[in-house]
């Protein structure tokens, strides 16, 4: 089971955020991680260990700030319950207390459960996101569009990996297949590409909102009601590459809906 958490934080004094807020989101929980274990933590900065946790860009209120971050597994969310119920998260940046902490569990049963067969959708891409291609391509390429089959096969991998299988081999296999032969089509947009230094880097990204259409040649509402739950979780997870830097937040919204997303309850963290 995935968790969400979302923490309002008094910063250090002369606390700012510089650059893209993602990275400070990244860092926080980098630092609380590598509180806990050091070892893991070098692991991942040296990329040996698949992308475990998503941020939303730190925001900075008056006096205060809100961390929001996905665990998809126990070992993160137990590294960042230990730093909360001691009151402090401790990082580089200084030290923040914690004021308040709301929790969500994330169970593949409820996304499964509430999912139907959606034929028409919207997303909204809230900061920079792109996708990277199939494997075997060289030189850090970044694809700054919306391609359903990349979107949505990237969110099936994460739901796989981290809250288990939704179906044997043989049907992810044509899941995939059915994905990349367009069964998804891009039916209207408006987007802009926005460049985000990092470091010595950088990675190019998109934002702004596309619609989305089932191909009714290739109509299949077991595999649709698949890429509404996936699209539920991608509100929670984000899409595309560096997810735990705050890349891909999205809204995802069935045609007719009045709402963005799905409202979901949050419980307080014992001991917050």
């Amino acid at each position: 089971m995935m968790q969400r958490f979302i923490v309002q934080l008094i910063p250090p004094d002369g606390f700012e955020i510089k650059g893209f807020p993602g990275f400070s989101s990244y860092s926080i929980v980098l630092d609380v991680l590598e509180n806990q274990d050091p070892e893991l933590v070098k692991m991942r900065r040296a990329g040996k260990l698949q992308t475990d946790f998503a941020v939303r860009p730190l925001k900075l209120g008056e006096g205060r700030v809100e961390l929001d971050v996905t665990a998809f597994t126990s070992e993160v969310s137990l590294a960042l319950t230990r730093g909360i119920v001691s009151g402090y998260l401790e990082t580089k940046q200084g030290r923040f207390e914690v004021l308040r902490v709301e929790v969500e569990d994330v169970s593949a049963e409820e996304l499964l459960s509430s999912s139907f067969p959606v034929r028409k959708f919207s997303v909204r891409f809230h900061t920079p996101t792109f996708f990277r291609p199939r494997g075997g391509v060289r030189g850090g390429v970044f694809i700054p569009m919306p391609i359903p089959s990349r979107m949505l096969i990237g969110l099936h991998k994460v739901w796989s990996k981290f809250l288990g299988p939704m179906e044997d081999e043989l049907e992810r296999e044509e899941f995939h297949k059915w994905l990349e032969s367009w069964a998804i089509v891009v039916s209207a947009l408006k987007l802009r590409t926005e460049k985000i230094e990092d470091g010595d880097k950088f990675a190019v990204g998109f934002v702004g909102w596309a619609n989305f259409s089932a191909n009714d040649s290739y109509y299949d509402p077991n595999f649709l009601r698949k890429v509404d739950a996936l699209l539920k979780l991608g509100e929670i997870v984000n899409v595309g590459g560096m997810r735990s830097k705050g890349f891909g937040v999205i809204s995802y919204r069935r045609q007719g809906e009045d709402e963005i997303g799905r409202k979901r309850r949050l419980t307080p963290i014992e001991g917050s």
